[in-house]
């Protein structure tokens, strides 16, 4: 089946619209209307015709008879009516109007009838016999001869109406062309940029900062195309994120390795003994590995379909109370000031999964204390907002830039460029965080200001 383009469909609708309008609405408009017309001439001629019977029926009467001279007078009068021709016989057959032309007798003028006559008189005349009567008698007969409908007139009037409805419609067609091309061309190209674009897209092409396209002015296609466009820039946002991911798992997994390595490649051979010492720190970087491999295993198990939460009813202040006691000797020794905004009368009850949820506190209350520095502050507060519990966690640290702050819950994200150990940790504590909040039905987010600290927020629904 042969495929059309949007401008060749729009193109046909405009031209099938401008026969539509320019000849089918006219024809018909135009047969109602001729229709009604001969309708119309019809009622009034046999409305003349009643009303002159009535006025030849009234004249016999006050003159007892026919008076020549007042009948030729009132017919002669109607005979000016167009398309109008008038006889009027008496009793006995015998012509009184007009007084020359035409039959002097008629056979039968007591008998009504209304003909259409054949061939080539059907041509010229409708005939139409009315007889006269006064007071129940026949006084004569009156003889209408009209022209055939449609006359001369109506057919150069139809004639010049379907000229006018041909013109038109060609006009019609013509200017619904120019504009078909010029809207559909304007419905089109925005189309078939974001299809090109969608296309380039798809070969990986992802970045086109530096093209400029001039909005088309239909809201639909500007918004596609800007949808094209947004979908790109994620999608380059994501594979440069997935290109730093995998420089992160490479580095997190060669430093380890390399020190193991190097380890095991001085003791074989003999450089160094096989010490406790040295056999400790093989085993200390084998541990990392194995922490790392357990975090990418607890955020791949509560990103999975068949996460199970064990959950039930808590007191939010008495469940961040206890995590909160155990950290104050930490934050002690670090200098930095731990303070707690608690209802102390308000019990706040949601459902948790008591481990899980512990875990996301604990990596949060970890990052304030890291990245705050000596003399700073932590604060922790809990309460109701939209009818859901909030917790906040707010620090006084360095903030998170920017640029990092819509990227800090990507899995092996960090803010630092140099990726160094002392400055930052996996990258997976705060993706684990989230994955745990979502899976109780919650919300986790962040604001952050650099060099002021920052605020992370999590709503849990009530129970």
């Amino acid at each position: 089946m042969t495929k059309r383009s949007l401008r060749t469909h729009l193109l046909l609708l405009y031209v099938l619209l401008a026969l539509l309008s320019g000849i089918i609405v006219p024809m018909i408009s135009m047969h109602i209307t001729l229709a009604e017309f001969r309708g119309y001439l019809r009622e009034r001629k046999k409305y003349d015709i009643d009303e002159l019977a009535d006025a030849l029926v009234s004249l016999y009467q006050e003159e007892n008879g026919w008076d020549e001279r007042r009948v030729r007078d009132v017919l002669r009068q109607a005979s000016r009516i167009p398309m109008m021709a008038l006889a009027l016989y008496d009793v006995d057959g015998r012509r009184i109007f007009p007084s020359r032309g035409g039959p002097a007798h008629m056979k039968t003028p007591n008998e009504t009838s209304t003909r259409r006559p054949s061939g080539n008189e059907a041509l010229h005349n409708w005939f139409n016999k009315i007889p006269l009567k006064s007071d129940g008698q026949s006084i004569g007969t009156l003889i209408v001869t009209l022209p055939p409908m449609p006359g001369k007139v109506e057919l150069m009037f139809v004639k010049r109406l379907g000229l006018y409805a041909v013109v038109g419609a060609i006009l019609m067609v013509v200017l619904a062309c120019a504009l078909g091309f010029i809207v559909a061309g304007g419905l089109s190209r925005p189309v078939l940029r974001a299809a090109d674009r969608a296309r380039r897209i798809s070969r990986g092409e992802y970045d086109t900062t530096s093209e400029s396209e001039k909005p088309s002015g239909i809201r639909e296609m500007d918004a596609l195309s800007e949808s094209v466009e947004e979908l790109g820039h994620a999608l380059d946002g994501q594979e440069k994120l997935r290109q730093r991911l995998m420089v992160d798992i490479a580095h997190e997994l060669r430093t380890p390795l390399t020190v193991i390595k190097s380890q095991l490649e001085a003791l074989a051979d003999g450089v160094w003994d096989a010490s406790p010492e040295r056999l400790e720190l093989c085993v200390k970087e084998i541990d990392r590995l194995s922490e790392l491999i357990a975090e990418v295993e607890r955020l791949s198990n509560l990103e999975g379909e068949f996460l199970s939460l064990h959950m039930e009813p808590r007191d939010l202040g008495a469940f961040l109370a206890g995590i909160l006691d155990s950290f104050e000797q930490l934050f002690a020794r670090s200098g930095v000031t731990l303070t707690r905004k608690l209802p102390e009368r308000e019990r706040i009850t949601v459902g948790i999964d008591a481990g899980r949820f512990r875990h996301v506190i604990e990596n949060l209350l970890s990052n304030a204390l890291h990245y705050t520095e000596a003399g700073g502050n932590v604060e922790v507060r809990l309460g109701f907002a939209d009818g859901n519990a909030r917790i906040e966690i707010e620090d006084s640290g360095m903030g998170i830039g920017p640029s990092d702050l819509p990227h800090v819950f990507e899995r092996f994200y960090r803010s630092d460029a140099s990726r160094t150990r002392g400055t930052g940790g996996r990258g997976v504590g705060l993706a684990i965080a989230r994955a745990a909040v979502e899976a109780h039905g919650g919300v986790i987010s962040v604001k952050s200001t650099p060099g002021k600290g920052s605020l992370f927020t999590i709503t849990l629904p009530p129970e």
